[in-house]
């Protein structure tokens, strides 16, 4: 399939200042055509071979095309592409057990600085894939979210998501670069999605499935509580601080207000209040048993607080590079035993960021969780030899 470039991207190069886009499709937090960089330029490269490996599991590499860093480029700003990967050719039952995203220079294996890692993200179709594999609860599409700080998810051992060999996925990756010089360099991602397949197992494995949650900042309407006709302060938390669009694209929550999911936090320090009661949609009481945290250079940490019980549900650091702007790590959290959960219950995300510098800066503030699926039923299906693959296409900005 050959490559499309975005016509928007043929202009002359320049400085541009940052422009964010946010659209909510299905729940999921996705950026829109308002976040648009340069497409990548660099020729497409054969799908990878999956490799199996010792204890019987399967690893599957994908590399991105070649991006050019020559100038700075702000959060989802720069180069990117979206490549289309199947982890099977038929309709086999399969199982992720990780996911990663690593920088790398053009040859896709000497290592390059996380610095340039603005995200990779590995969305699906979730109305087909209950399709598929059967389920009621509400779905989003962003299976995985990897960003600077974390460049690594691994469910505990027993954990698996599943999914269908055949069914599409579309992973998109974008490079990032805050401390802009006056070289110029080819960077590439480089990432490896780990999957077992349910034929080859020995045990059997227990299901997840993903719900995100994200901070949000109050555009217009009376008050920051999002998708709540009335609010109680003292049953509902503070709420979202008054925010700032960086933007043309807001998204409405039916009660009359419209909230952003990337916002601008200026010089000092602010701590944001969201009610996610409504985002999160839990279907059934569970068990979280990984969290995986997606935050932007000067945040200091992101919390999901239990407002029924008071008690912090999972707090994540981070720790910022030594010598330059960025994360060089973002806490995450991994249990077989899990963290209960519960559907009546109300739930708060806060986030706090520490904007040390003279200008404004961009901020994002979302938090994946991996529930135990308890609705989950493994179906079954005929027996075919799958052929993972991938493919590069430029169709859009994330």
């Amino acid at each position: 399939m050959p490559r499309r470039t975005n016509p928007a991207n043929r202009r002359p190069i320049a400085r541009r200042a940052a422009a964010v886009g946010l659209v909510v499709i299905a729940g999921a937090l996705t950026i829109g055509a308002g976040a648009q960089g340069p497409a990548a330029g660099s020729s497409e490269q054969p799908p990878l071979e999956p490799r199996r490996l010792e204890d019987g599991t399967w690893e599957l590499d994908v590399l991105s095309p070649v991006y050019l860093v020559d100038r700075e480029y702000r959060s989802m700003t720069g180069p990117w592409s979206t490549t289309s990967v199947h982890l099977g050719s038929g309709p086999e039952l399969v199982w992720i057990l990780g996911y990663s995203a690593t920088m790398a220079g053009p040859d896709g294996v000497i290592p390059a600085s996380q610095e340039y890692m603005c995200h990779s993200n590995l969305d699906f179709d979730p109305t087909r894939h209950q399709q598929l594999l059967g389920g009621t609860k509400a779905l989003t599409s962003r299976l995985f979210t990897l960003s600077q700080g974390q460049l690594e998810i691994s469910f505990p051992a027993g954990f698996g998501m599943p999914l269908v060999g055949d069914e599409p996925l579309s992973l998109t990756t974008q490079v990032l670069n805050l401390n802009p010089n006056d070289e110029s360099i080819g960077v590439r991602h480089r990432v490896t999605l780990r999957f077992a397949r349910q034929e080859e197992l020995t045990a059997p494995l227990r299901p997840l499935f993903t719900k995100g949650v994200y901070g949000l900042q109050l555009l217009e309407g009376p008050d920051g509580y999002y998708g709540l006709d009335e609010a109680d302060e003292s049953e509902h938390g503070p709420g979202c601080l008054q925010g700032q669009n960086a933007a043309s694209h807001v998204f409405e929550d039916g009660q009359g207000r419209k909230f952003t999911g990337h916002w601008v936090v200026k010089p000092g320090r602010e701590v944001n209040h969201t009610l996610v009661t409504k985002i999160l949609d839990l279907p059934f009481d569970t068990t979280i048993h990984y969290i995986a945290v997606h935050l932007h250079p000067f945040a200091e940490s992101l919390e999901l607080r239990d407002l029924t019980t008071g008690q912090s549900v999972f707090k994540s650091g981070t720790r910022p590079f030594p010598d330059r702007i960025g994360l060089a790590h973002v806490d995450s959290y991994s249990s077989p035993e899990g963290i209960p959960i519960f559907k009546d219950h109300e739930y708060e995300l806060v986030s706090v960021y520490d904007n040390v510098t003279d200008r404004a800066q961009d901020s994002m503030a979302v938090m994946n969780l991996y529930l135990l699926d308890k609705e989950f039923t493994a179906p079954r299906i005929p027996r075919v030899r799958p052929a993972a693959s991938a493919q590069s296409t430029n169709s859009g900005a994330r």
